[in-house]
């Protein structure tokens, strides 16, 4: 066979090909209108008003066919290109297109913390357009909110912080029921013949250098006793291969069954602010080894009882902690008594309060409930809601609730690294790298938010001359 008459075997061959692929999708993406469609985990009916809009759409048919308030995440962080969703007796449009920003009926921008930058902005801000702010992470992600002068161009927010206006303070705490288990617990004389090749704490993180100074803190504390560290930081242990990936290894029951072998785990955030409290915390409490907690300086109001941790700045040094816990490790009845909270459960009402309250649930392959929202629909609801509730305040006549948000919604105090001996320190050359970073962020947000109090847009070369008198 020529190769010419291979040539045109081979190219029929592909265009038969070709048209039965297009054949078959035709007849999979025309199939029956009685089909359910999955958006976003919703579960939509494509014959009711669910249904996104086609992203083709121009701005005309936009404009003339939503009739709800649209919530428009100016970060695309749920990456729902329009979808109308339902908050109890109310609807609100949500979307991440950037078509909808000038739409009659746009009424909230909201912005994911981690992905906020100044120069990105819906500016110049009309006096009908709200701003609403969801941010769970550490304050070393964006400094900029720990300044008033970012954090009140917000009505709504949903923070760590208890003071936000849809707090997700527990974000980490799957539920009461999870915390008080007893699935995991290993008797003290077990914990103690563990010793043999364990030390008697137990270190795991690998986001290192940061501004809680956690890793000098820790490294101090080796020169006192033993420290098993299986993170990158300080590394002198390794984890079982199955365990190393950071996401998936850190919830995994192996870990939870290695974490209970220790009688201390350090639990000790990145960051210092008030209510951020992680999975650092909630994890040891749970499998029954007690965290010596660095974080939130208002943790004692969130745990179980008011005897269930060591808190680092009740000590007044390094040695001084240490020596508290060589105490506990020799001494199995004063260190059982952290633990009376898992035989009568929970005793801080607080705690059990805000856990019973929330609407919301936390993902765990164990303990989730399908019928449970995430907290980031929760917020979503909580803006429409507050939204239409306005809405019904105008139609009456009534002006509506002024949504104000304050420094205390999250506002977090500038990072201080610890002397050699365990104590927080306010000297400037010791802490100049993480503080730099807040002193600037906190002249950048002045300099921002006096070009939008004219209403004016800016470009970053306007911020830099504002800002080049800053040292």
């Amino acid at each position: 066979m020529s190769s010419k008459l291979m040539f045109r075997c081979f190219l029929l061959a592909f265009l038969f090909g070709f048209l039965g692929m297009l054949i078959l999708g035709y007849k999979i993406f025309s199939s029956s209108d009685d089909h359910p469609v999955y958006y976003d985990n919703f579960l939509v009916d494509e014959n009711e008003d669910h249904q996104p809009l086609d992203e083709e759409l121009d701005e005309e048919n936009i404009m003339s066919s939503i009739k709800e308030p649209i919530i428009l995440w100016w970060t695309p962080f749920t990456g729902e290109k329009g979808i109308y969703k339902t908050c109890g007796n109310v609807k609100c449009f949500f979307t991440v297109r950037r078509a909808y920003r000038n739409h009659p009926m746009t009424s909230v921008f909201v912005f994911y913390g981690t992905a906020f930058k100044v120069t990105d902005l819906p500016l110049p801000r009309s006096h009908k357009h709200e701003w609403a702010l969801l941010h769970e992470e550490s304050p070393k992600n964006n400094y900029l909110f720990s300044h008033p002068e970012i954090m009140t161009l917000f009505n709504y927010t949903s923070t760590f912080k208890r003071e936000s206006s849809y707090p997700i303070t527990t974000q980490y705490l799957v539920g009461i029921d999870w915390l008080e288990s007893t699935q995991y617990l290993i008797p003290t004389g077990q914990k103690n013949k563990h010793q043999k090749k364990l030390a008697p704490l137990m270190y795991a993180h690998s986001d290192c250098d940061v501004p809680s100074d956690r890793d000098h803190y820790v490294e101090m504390l080796q020169k006192y006793m033993k420290v098993d560290s299986y993170g990158t930081c300080l590394h002198n242990k390794d984890l079982p291969d199955h365990l190393k990936d950071p996401i998936q290894g850190m919830d995994h029951k192996d870990f939870y069954k290695l974490i209970a072998k220790y009688k201390f785990s350090l639990a000790m955030e990145n960051g210092i602010c008030d209510d951020y409290i992680t999975e650092k915390v909630w994890r040891p409490l749970m499998v029954g080894s007690l965290p010596v907690v660095m974080g939130s300086p208002k943790i004692k109001e969130l745990l179980p009882s008011n005897h269930s941790a060591i808190i680092v700045d009740d000590f007044s040094s390094v040695k001084e902690l240490a020596d508290y816990l060589k105490y506990l490790n020799e001494n199995d009845a004063e260190y059982e008594k952290y633990f009376k909270w898992k035989e009568s459960g929970i005793t801080n009402p607080y705690l059990k309060k805000i856990v019973e309250k929330r609407e919301w649930g936390v993902d765990s392959e164990e303990h989730w409930s399908p019928a449970t929202i995430n907290f980031i629909d929760g917020f979503e609801c909580h803006i429409c809601n507050a939204v239409h509730q306005n809405l019904d305040k105008q139609r009456r006549g009534q002006a509506p609730f002024p949504h104000r948000v304050t420094n205390d919604h999250y506002g977090c105090p500038a990072p201080l690294k610890f002397d050699d001996s365990g104590r927080r320190t306010h000297d400037e050359e010791t802490n100049r790298m993480w503080q730099w970073d807040w002193f600037y962020s906190g002249q950048l947000a002045k300099a921002v938010r006096n070009f939008i109090d004219q209403n004016m847009t800016f470009t970053s070369v306007d911020l830099k001359n504002k800002l080049k008198n800053v040292v």
